[in-house]
């Protein structure tokens, strides 16, 4: 039996950029619709992909999904613009289409985020390697003892070279009010380091931000991504 279809506005919506997702795509939206304890809706929006990524998001079988079809590649942050543009939940949360969400992440996020009185959330992340193996990026004791990311931390812990994982590789919750009130959306001329600015943007306009010790959020380390493959142009 399908899930109801959502009357009332969603907790969470999820937005999935994609472009020739098609190996992963089902695999990244089947993990949104997981979520316990939060309501959920999904907003796929397809780059003008040359495979069956479209197809497959259309022939999911559940209500809470939406397709946005562009008429021209805008590249991620383009892609994820359109996203937001088109969410009706509380907050939002950018799922890459290649990547996973644990089934309680959102949950815990948002209950950080009202407890702290704060815009923004972010979580811990496990990376799986080509391989299978799994590796947590960050030790939950040290982010148990930051309660809240400020933009000196962040931008402090991206200095290059000082360690392997630094906070640029989080992917924050917004509160989607706070986004609208802030005017604030996806950098479209970059190719590569738009969720950077963007998360330091919120920070810089005031936004607070909770932090989640536990690991929610899934990467997928997978070859062709463009933070693997980078050119000269990304940057």
């Amino acid at each position: 039996m399908n899930p109801p279809a959502i009357d009332k506005v969603p907790d969470v919506t999820f937005v999935v950029a994609a472009y020739n997702s098609a190996d992963t795509i089902v695999r990244a939206i089947e993990s949104a619709l997981a979520q316990e304890g939060v309501t959920v809706e999904v907003v796929a929006v397809d780059d003008c992909s040359a495979d069956a990524t479209p197809a497959l998001v259309a022939a999911i079988p559940d209500p809470r999904v939406r397709l946005i079809a562009l008429d021209r590649n805008r590249g991620p942050g383009g892609a994820r613009n359109a996203g937001i543009g088109a969410a009706r939940g509380r907050w939002i949360a950018v799922l890459d289409s290649d990547d996973t969400v644990r089934p309680d992440r959102l949950r815990r996020m948002i209950e950080r985020a009202d407890a702290a009185g704060a815009q923004i959330a972010v979580d811990n992340l496990d990376v799986v390697s080509l391989d299978g193996r799994s590796l947590r990026m960050f030790s939950e004791a040290e982010l148990a003892r930051l309660p809240q990311l400020t933009l000196p931390a962040f931008i402090e812990s991206n200095v290059l070279f000082r360690s392997e994982h630094n906070f640029g590789y989080m992917k924050p919750i917004f509160e989607r009010r706070f986004l609208e009130n802030q005017q604030l959306r996806f950098d479209e001329t970059l190719r590569i380091g738009e969720d950077y600015i963007l998360l330091a943007s919120a920070l810089a306009c005031g936004g607070r931000c909770a932090v989640e010790p536990s690991a929610g959020y899934i990467y997928h380390i997978r070859e062709g991504s463009i933070s693997r493959v980078l050119r000269l142009d990304h940057i």
